[in-house]
């Protein structure tokens, strides 16, 4: 029992001094070095949890997509689709998308640290993936494919959405005192069905205007 506790007391003064470092200096001017410093740990002891730098980020990153893999659950989301009314569904991803957000919210320094702008940017891309696979399940139900319009290519129209719901994300995790999962849930949902001009208040602009 002693030693497990030192082994998560360990664990966090790691976490601790990982996340402050990157806020200070920038992930990838971090070193293991600056970590054992901080942390006020010996080197050795730093290398009986993690192989090195690169492992102790791919720790963090893969146990926070492991958890939204698990709360997504696209084999049980797939079978919703086929099984429930499109207001069930909403109601679904809404609870799905929410769990992601309490996640974030729970560990939310890691999580500033990890996508801020002093983080890793190859997790943007992976979650990103997250997304993009969310966004798929959702227009699979209401139009059968992964169209979004005519008028954009597919690959760049999925960009633009994918892009708007991390950078909600990342505007959350960049404030002082940050809204409620919950808000933020509501808020990432409402733009899965509002336009640019919904969002913003703006009334409809007739498509002629463009033409003039």
């Amino acid at each position: 029992m002693a030693i497990h506790k030192k082994i998560v007391t360990t664990d966090k003064k790691i976490k601790a001094a990982f996340i402050n470092l990157v806020n200070e200096k920038g992930l990838n001017h971090v070193t293991v070095k600056d970590i054992t410093e901080t942390a006020n740990i010996n080197r050795s002891t730093f290398y009986k949890h993690f192989i090195d730098k690169p492992d102790l980020i791919n720790h963090y990153e893969q146990q926070f997509l492991n958890h939204v893999n698990h709360s997504l659950n696209f084999d049980k989301l797939e079978n919703t689709l086929k099984e429930h009314s499109r207001e069930e569904i909403q109601l679904r991803l809404y609870s799905t998308i929410n769990q992601i957000i309490e996640y974030i919210y729970a560990d939310f320094e890691l999580a500033k640290a990890l996508i801020g702008p002093n983080g890793d940017p190859y997790f943007e891309v992976k979650i990103k993936r997250m997304l993009d696979d969310i966004l798929n399940l959702d227009l699979d139900y209401i139009k059968g494919n992964h169209m979004l319009n005519k008028y954009i290519p597919d690959d760049y129209a999925h960009e633009i959405v994918v892009s708007e719901l991390l950078n909600i994300i990342k505007l959350w995790l960049s404030k002082t005192n940050p809204e409620s999962p919950q808000k933020i849930a509501e808020i990432i949902i409402r733009t899965r069905y509002l336009s640019p001009h919904d969002i913003l208040g703006v009334s409809e602009i007739d498509d002629n205007s463009f033409q003039k």
